[in-house]
């Protein structure tokens, strides 16, 4: 099964399972990960799972599409490296391990 680890903005962190295809948003609000709303359960509805997806994990986690991408320029205020709605990340065996960083504010 694999783990994503969830770093919140005061340092700690958290690492939980995911299903294999479960969303990272899924996982952690699943597991009550604090700061992942996900208030509208997924499906680019808001932006209250937004995450910085970690350097080494990028490549594999992918690009935002670009209804994704709209969605980040129209709510999210701290956009940066690796920017992400994770209700938009599947979580294949091949993501075993990835870390993000949950985003400060929250739309």
């Amino acid at each position: 099964m694999p783990r994503v680890t969830y770093h919140r903005p005061d340092g700690r962190s958290r690492t939980v399972d995911a299903a294999p295809g479960e969303s990272v948003m899924l996982a952690a609000v699943g597991t009550a990960v604090p700061g992942i709303l996900g208030e509208r359960g997924g499906g680019l509805a808001c932006a209250t799972c937004h995450v910085f997806v970690a350097a080494p994990w990028r490549a594999l986690a992918g690009a935002p599409h670009s209804m994704e991408d709209d969605m980040l320029d129209m709510t999210v205020t701290e956009r940066g490296p690796g920017s992400r709605l994770c209700c938009e990340i599947a979580m294949p065996e091949a993501l075993d391990g990835i870390d993000v960083q949950i985003a400060a504010v929250q739309a």
